[in-house]
């Protein structure tokens, strides 16, 4: 049976890295060399060196959609009655890469009642695995942290933009933002009916001040125009 090829990737299993791929195949009889071939960019050089190795080359650039992909070499032996003797060699690449697809959710979704609890959740893969979880609100001066955890609850009533973010020893990555508004009928009819009900004692007791204020000063007034009369009066006759 023919010897299988041998994979080799040599440089940092990162992403963003570049990595060197070659497979390897012995060769028996340099005059009739096996055939290689894989799976990845065919322009690969392949040449026969003098320790009797026919071997391909490639250079890659990793990102986070080579991690988990199968390399298969396959050589082919040319054989006595113009057969071939074909084997093939797989390996997997293991590649690390920052937080990708980081995004926020809210549960639960759509119209909620004023004055419910929501809970905010923030996904990302990551390899390695996310380390740390944080949610920032967005304020007038500066983002400020509010939680450092993968869940965040809150009452609806607070509002405001939110994200979160994502990191691990490769790096970081901030979700879309999120906004949270109490706009369910019921949470607007409980706002519109205080401040309704805010109004009418505003004005009872504004009536109610002026009322009393009025009717108090009358008599005093009263008072006052008669005493100014009688002193007129009083005048006329000395």
């Amino acid at each position: 049976s023919a010897r299988r090829p041998s994979i080799n990737v040599s440089g940092n299993l990162k992403e963003k890295e570049s990595v060197s791929i070659t497979c390897s195949a012995s060769t028996p009889c340099p005059h009739f060399p096996p055939e290689l071939t894989w799976n990845i960019q065919q322009d690969s050089h392949i040449q026969t060196d003098e320790t009797f190795t026919t071997q391909i080359q490639e250079n890659i650039t990793l990102s986070d959609t080579h991690d988990g992909y199968n390399i298969t070499c396959s050589v082919s032996y040319p054989v006595n009655g113009g057969k071939r003797l074909n084997t093939t060699e797989t390996v997997t690449l293991d590649v690390s890469y920052a937080p990708k697809d980081t995004s926020a959710s809210i549960s639960p979704s759509g119209l909620v009642s004023a004055g419910s609890w929501v809970k905010l959740s923030c996904s990302s893969r990551a390899k390695p695995p996310v380390s740390s979880f944080s949610w920032f609100r967005i304020s007038s001066e500066r983002p400020v942290k509010v939680s450092e955890e993968q869940l965040y609850s809150l009452n609806v009533t607070e509002g405001g933009e939110f994200y979160c973010v994502a990191v691990n020893d490769l790096g970081v990555e901030i979700s879309s933002l999120i906004l949270l508004e109490d706009v369910s009928g019921v949470g607007a009819h409980v706002t519109l009916k205080i401040l309704g009900v805010l109004m009418l004692c505003s004005s009872v007791i504004i009536f109610e001040c002026w009322f009393r204020s009025r009717f108090s000063l009358k008599p005093k007034k009263e008072k006052e125009e008669a005493v100014y009369v009688n002193r007129v009066i009083e005048s006329q006759t000395s």
